[in-house]
């Protein structure tokens, strides 16, 4: 069963939301406003069924992955810089500050397996097309997609020059080199 984030409106008295002790205009509060993330939830609705115990909510794992990506951490660093980040837990749709993960590494597993290769694509064709905007060109990072499927070895070369080129173009229009 598909999983739902908190109620953003209602607020409670002795825990803290995160858009009060957040900076609005850091570059990931940015990003996550910008981010049209009813779009992930009606992509992979489908791959939910109606019985069971409710699942993770799709912002949440697709937040986490995106930030997996754009940080080039591992899955297990990705829930622990999640507990100790406010902008991560915002950027995943946490309405207050929680100190734990919202669930075990072995959801991301289970959320590759769900979506597969075709949901995987669709989130990558989201973050590529995430650098066209202006907040990634304000933004200190830069999310590149440094994977390469199993291809020719002259292929394979190609593709490693252009990720190279691409991560020199980006370090120099970022520091002013």
């Amino acid at each position: 069963m598909l999983g739902k984030l908190s109620d953003k409106n209602q607020r409670e008295l002795f825990r803290t939301r995160l858009e009060d002790l957040i900076n609005p205009n850091h570059e990931l509060a940015l990003l996550a406003n910008t981010i049209d993330w009813d779009y992930f939830e009606k992509e992979f609705r489908p791959y939910y069924s109606n019985k069971g115990a409710p699942s993770v909510p799709i912002r949440t794992m697709v937040g986490c992955l995106l930030l997996k990506h754009l940080y080039n951490i591992s899955d297990e660093k990705t829930l622990v810089y999640w507990a100790h980040d406010a902008y991560f837990q915002y950027f995943c749709g946490g309405v207050f500050l929680e100190h734990k993960p919202p669930f075990d590494t072995s959801n991301f597993a289970r959320f590759r397996k769900r979506v597969g290769e075709e949901g995987i694509a669709k989130i990558s064709a989201y973050s590529v097309k995430l650098h066209d905007t202006a907040i990634f060109k304000q933004a200190k990072f830069v999310l590149p997609d440094t994977t390469i499927h199993e291809t020719q070895p002259t292929q394979k070369k190609s593709l490693t020059d252009a990720i190279k080129s691409l991560m020199y173009r980006a370090k120099n229009s970022l520091f002013g080199k």
